[in-house]
Formats: C-alpha cells, structure tokens, sequence
C-alpha cells in the first residue's frame, strides 16, 4: 500500500515538474514568444487593411399561395403550401409538388446564373451596363492577362479547340457553356446564396460586392428571377393543361358556329317542308348541336376552372424586408483578423518552444 502510494507521489511529483520545466523553458525564451506576437499582429494589422472591402444586400420574401392553403398550418406557413403539401385532405396536390430543398438547387444552378450574366446593372454615375461585362472589368488584370497569353502561346499551340467544329444549333440544343462564360458563372455564384427558413416559412436572399451599389442591385435582380423560376416550375402543368383546354374549346367552338349555322340555313330553306324526311334530318341536327352545345359547356366550364386554377396556384411574394443599399460593410472584420493573427502568432512561438527539443531528440534517435 505504502509503495503505492510513494509511486503516485512521484509520478505527480514528475508531471509537476515537467510543466514547470516547460514554463521555465518559455519565460526564459519571452522575447521569441513577444516578438513573434508583436510579428503576427502586425501581419494582422496589414491583412486587415489589405483586404478588400465587401458590402452585403439581402432581401427576404414569403412565398404564398391560396388562402386555404396557407391557413391551416401556420408553422410551416406559405412555403408548405408553395412546396403542394397537400394540407386539406380534400385536396389533391401530385401536380403542385416543389419542395423547398429545391429552391437552393434552382439559384445554385449554372443556367440560373447564366441567365442573370445578360442582367443590367447601372452605376452611381448613370451607366448602363451588363453583369458579365461587370464580372470581366473585375476579373481582367494585368496578371490574369499574362497567365492569359502564356497559356495562348504554349499549350493553346498544341490544343485543338473542337468547339469550332461543333454546329452550333447542337451546342444551343444541349445547353453548351463556353470556357469564359463557365469561369464568370462561378465568379457570379461567389456573390450570392439563398438562406431558407423552412419552420418560420421564409427565403432570404443575400448578394455581396465591394460596391454597395452593386450589391443591393444584384440581390434584386436575383430575387425577382428566382421568383420567376418557382413561379414557372410550379404553374408548368396547370399552364399546359389551360393551354390544352383552350384549344379544344376555340375548336368545338368553331365546330359549334359551323353548325348552328347549317341548322338555322336548313330551317330558313325548309319553312314550309314538314315531311318525315325534312323532320328526320331536323332532328338529327337539333341532335348534334344539342351534343355540340353540352361538349361546349363543358369545355367552356374546364377551362374556366383551370384560369382559376392557374391564378389560385400562383405564388404571390410577400417581401419582408425590402432590398437596400447597405452603408455598413460586412467584411472584412479588422479588429477580429488582428485578434486571430496575435493569437496564432502567440500560439506558434509557444508550441516552437514546447516542441523543439522533443523534436530534435526524436530526431537523434532515429538516426541512431
């Protein structure tokens, strides 16, 4: 028992003086520790004021839809019934399907971003221009343009570019992204994201740019085509469907003119026939325009409900809060680099210390 215990006691006794060997050790090399400290803060004073500055706009919207959709669940809200969760059970909601993960997947898309290159933007000065001349006037420097010529010369010598061959109906038909328009599409994507909010039932869309300017007029712009897809995904069917009815109800409608027509003809030349043969075919057409006149009823009846249909499954948006200019800038957050910069400094010094000598005899051991 009593060996025991003096062998706890050493053993204790040997862990405290390896930490306060290890103490010794760094009060007695403080100068490294300060000056590798005062070093790191500042390198972190120059990043921070080095680090361009980026303004952040946002916007947040609630998609809605018909009143007795998004009555009955409050939680989930106008995004539940925007996604066609089917919350009356009377209803049938296979063809309203959208599920809220998607719209994450619709702003991460490269045709979504491709679509918003063409977008105009305007400047403090009144100047028009397009976000992918934009993107190139940022994307275009010195550098770049060398990397640019050395890469045209060398290696674009022996690279056949097959684009050229290629007709260019076949690179429309299969959605085809040149190299250049690839590079700014990930650029642009750099500048956004999409926040969804699905238990309070809210999408909040967030653009950044060194420009304030800029930045609240690219989250616009992203809103309102975001919007547009969730509004073309969700009215695709319905809209084919309306589409469909409406022709069919412009044909039996002309079908429906062209015998009422022959009828009223075959009355007017036939006043003063009343054989069995002129009541036979009376009663033939009376016939067929009484069907012509149900089908066209119905028709009629159809696509009226699928108007309707349309405009009661068609999100409304609901902005909560509107896009502005920001006056404050988002990054970079200079007092936080300096603190992260001092501390690392502090941190590499410290563990320099602590781990040089253990280093070094493994070292020698090895080699021995």
């Amino acid at each position: 028992m009593n060996d025991n215990q003096s062998t706890l006691i050493s053993n204790h006794g040997e862990d405290s003086i390896d930490i306060v060997t290890i103490l010794k050790n760094i009060w007695k090399k403080r100068r490294l520790v300060i000056k590798t400290t005062i070093s790191f803060f500042f390198i972190g004073c120059l990043v921070a004021l080095l680090s361009p500055v980026i303004y952040t706009s946002q916007t947040t919207f609630v998609p809605q839809v018909s009143d007795y959709q998004s009555t009955t669940d409050n939680r989930l809200g106008s995004l539940a019934s925007l996604a066609g969760i089917n919350l009356n059970p009377t209803e049938t909601t296979s063809d309203n399907y959208l599920s809220p993960l998607l719209y994450s997947k619709i702003i991460d898309s490269e045709e979504f971003s491709q679509k918003l290159l063409d977008a105009e933007l305007i400047n403090s000065k009144d100047d028009k221009f397009t976000v992918r001349k934009y993107l190139l006037s940022k994307k275009s420097s010195l550098f770049s343009n060398i990397i640019q010529l050395i890469n045209k010369y060398t290696i674009g010598l022996f690279v056949k570019n097959e684009t050229n061959n290629i007709n260019k109906e076949i690179l429309k038909k299969y959605n085809f992204i040149s190299k250049e328009d690839f590079a700014l599409i990930n650029l642009f994507r750099s500048k956004y994201s999409i926040e969804i909010n699905e238990k309070e039932g809210y999408i909040k869309v967030m653009a950044t740019d060194g420009n304030p300017f800029i930045s609240s007029q690219l989250a616009e712009k992203i809103t309102k085509s975001l919007q547009s897809e969730i509004i073309e995904i969700r009215t695709n069917k319905i809209k084919e469907r309306l589409e469909f009815s409406k022709e069919q109800y412009e044909l039996k409608q002309y079908e429906f003119d062209s015998l009422q027509k022959k009828l009223s003809e075959f009355k007017d030349s036939n006043k003063s026939i009343s054989t069995a043969r002129f009541m036979s075919e009376l009663q033939q057409l009376e016939s067929d325009y009484q069907l012509q006149q149900n089908i066209l009823i119905n028709l009629a009846s159809e696509y009226n409900n699928n108007k309707i249909k349309l405009n009661k499954d068609t999100p409304i948006f609901s902005v909560i809060d509107e896009v502005s200019v920001p006056n404050k800038r988002s990054k970079p957050r200079r007092g936080l680099i300096v603190i992260i910069y001092t501390f690392l400094g502090l941190i590499l010094s410290v563990g320099f210390i602590i781990g040089k000598d253990p280093v070094i005899d493994l070292v020698k051991e090895l080699k021995n």
